[in-house]
C-alpha cells in the first residue's frame, strides 16, 4: 500500500451532538499507485480502544477564535535523536484480509521533550480538529498485523499527507481534564483553554484504498541440501517496501534462516533501482518445506530461486517467478518425478484439491485429493503421489478454493528446471471431468 497525504483538509467521522463525546480529528489516506498490479479496494476498520492515550494540551484560542492544541500521539519514548509516540490496540473489519488484528499508529520526530504536532479547531465550538503544523522530518505509520502478514501504511511523509479516504478517533467517557478548569470536558473547551488538557483512550475508524501487491510463493525449501533464495527487484524511480511472510506445512509461522537472522517475516525497504537476492543459511542434514508471500506497496520483480547442494557443490537449480493471483484451476506437462507444490492462501478456508494424471495419450492414469487447511502447504513428486511407477502426460489441479501451485521438472534429478506456470482460469474445462 502506497499513501501520501497531500490534503489537509479533513472530514469529521462522527456528527454526533457536541456535547455527547469528546471528539478528536481526522487523517486522511490515498492511492497513488496506478499501475495496473494495484489492485483498489476500500476497506474499512474499526479501531477498538487504544492501550495508550492520546493527549492534547490546550494553548488558548487563535486570532480567529480557535482552540489551538499540542498533540501527543500516544506513549512516547526517545532513543537520544528520535522520538517514538504509539496508539495501539485491536481492529475488526469485514474485509478479506482485514476481518481481524491488531493495529499500531506509530509517530515519529526529532528527539524533542514536548510535541512539535500542532491542531486547530476546524470550527468554531467543533470537537473536531485539523493538524497545523507538523515538522517536515516527521512520519506517521499506521501498521496492521493480522494471521495474513504485516503491512504498514504511510500517513505522514516527507512533509505531507495523505488525500483520499478517513481516519479518526474519538474520546470514550473515561477521558479526563486536567490543567486549568474547563466548562466542559471536551476537545472544544480544552482547544480555547491556555493549559487545559483532555487525555485518554480513544476508538476510531479508518477508510482506506487497499493498493498494496501481493506476491505468492508456492514453494519454499532449506535444509537437507536445499536452498532458496528470495529476489525482489525494485525496476521503479521510487521506494518500495515489501513485507514477506513465511508458513509451514501446518500454516503456522515458518521462521526462515537468512544472513540477517532467523525470522518467520521479514521487511525489505528497496530504494529506487535496489535487488534483494538472499540466500538461506540453513546447513541442517533435514530438509524443511513451505511457502510464502510477499505484500509490497509497489510493483517489483519477485522470484525464487531453488538450488540444490550434493557433498557442498551445487549440482541442479531454478528460478520460479512469483504467483500473482491464487486461482482453482491449474495444468502443466508432468511425468513420474515431476515435483508439484501447492498452498492455502485462505486464513479461514479449507481446500479440497483434486489432482488427476492424464496420459500423453489423452487417458486419465489416477486421481487423488489433498484436503489442505487453512494457510497449510504441501509437495509431492507426482509419480508416487498418486502410486504411478512410470507415466508421461500432464496433470490437472482443481481446488475447492483458490490456491497457488507450481510443478518443477526433475526427469534428470538432481538436474531440474522450473516448468511454464500452470495458472488457468476458474471457469476452465479439463479433459477429465
Amino acid at each position: 500500500m502506497k499513501a501520501v497525504v497531500t490534503d489537509r483538509d479533513f472530514a469529521p467521522i462522527n456528527r454526533g451532538a457536541r456535547k455527547k463525546w469528546p471528539k478528536v480529528g481526522v487523517w486522511v489516506l490515498g492511492c497513488l499507485l496506478t499501475v495496473s498490479m494495484c489492485h483498489a479496494a476500500s476497506v474499512t476498520l474499526n479501531l477498538g480502544a487504544t492501550a495508550q492515550n492520546l493527549t492534547m494540551a490546550g494553548t488558548g484560542p487563535s486570532s480567529t477564535g480557535l482552540g489551538q492544541y499540542v498533540v501527543t500521539m500516544g506513549a512516547c519514548n526517545t532513543n537520544g535523536s528520535t522520538t517514538t509516540c504509539t496508539l495501539s490496540g485491536n481492529y475488526t473489519g469485514t474485509t478479506p484480509g482485514f476481518t481481524d488484528g491488531t493495529y499500531s499508529l506509530v509517530t515519529t520526530y526529532p528527539a524533542a521533550s514536548t510535541s512539535p504536532l500542532l491542531g486547530i479547531e476546524q470550527s468554531a465550538g467543533s470537537n473536531f480538529f485539523t493538524f497545523s503544523s507538523i515538522p517536515a522530518t516527521a512520519t506517521m505509520t499506521l501498521n496492521l498485523t493480522s494471521s495474513n502478514g504485516n503491512l504498514s501504511i504511510p500517513v505522514f511523509k516527507n512533509g505531507s499527507f495523505a488525500a483520499g479516504d478517513t481516519f479518526g478517533f474519538v474520546y470514550g467517557p473515561s477521558a479526563t481534564c486536567t490543567g486549568t478548569a474547563v466548562p466542559s470536558c471536551d476537545v472544544a473547551d480544552v482547544g480555547v483553554t491556555n493549559g487545559a488538557v483532555i487525555t485518554g483512550s480513544v476508538t476510531g475508524t479508518a477508510t482506506f484504498v487497499e493498493t498494496s501487491v501481493t506476491y505468492y510463493f508456492s514453494q519454499l525449501a532449506f535444509g537437507g541440501g536445499w536452498q532458496t533464495t528470495l529476489t525482489l527487484v525494485n525496476y521503479s524511480p521510487q521506494t518500495v517496501t515489501c513485507t514477506t511472510t513465511f508458513y509451514s506445512d501446518s500454516g503456522a509461522a515458518l521462521p526462515l534462516p537468512f544472513s540477517e537472522g532467523t525470522n518467520s517475516s521479514r521487511t525489505d525497504a528497496l530504494s529506487a533501482g535496489q535487488v534483494i537476492h538472499d540466500q538461506t543459511t540453513s546447513t541442517a542434514t533435514q530438509s524443511v518445506g513451505g511457502w510464502a508471500k510477499s505484500t509490497c506497496d509497489g510493483p517489483v520483480q519477485a522470484s525464487i530461486l531453488y538450488r540444490y547442494y550434493q557433498s557442498g557443490t551445487a549440482t541442479g537449480e531454478a528460478g520460479v517467478n512469483a504467483e500473482l493471483a491464487p486461482t482453482t484451476k491449474f495444468a502443466t506437462f508432468a511425468q513420474t518425478n515431476t515435483g508439484v507444490a501447492y498452498a492455502n492462501p485462505s486464513s479461514s478456508a479449507t481446500a479440497d484439491i483434486t489432482l488427476t494424471v492424464i496420459s500423453s495419450a489423452g487417458a486419465k492414469l489416477g486421481s487423488t485429493v489433498v484436503h489442505l487447511g487453512p494457510l497449510a502447504h504441501g509437495a509431492a513428486n507426482v509419480g508416487p503421489l498418486l502410486g504411478l511407477s512410470s507415466f508421461t502426460g500432464f496433470i490437472e489441479i482443481s481446488s475447492t478454493v483458490p490456491i497457488i501451485s507450481l510443478s518443477l521438472n526433475a526427469e534428470a534429478f538432481p538436474v531440474f528446471s522450473s516448468l511454464p506456470a500452470g495458472d488457468l482460469p476458474a471457469s476452465t474445462t479439463f479433459v477429465s471431468p
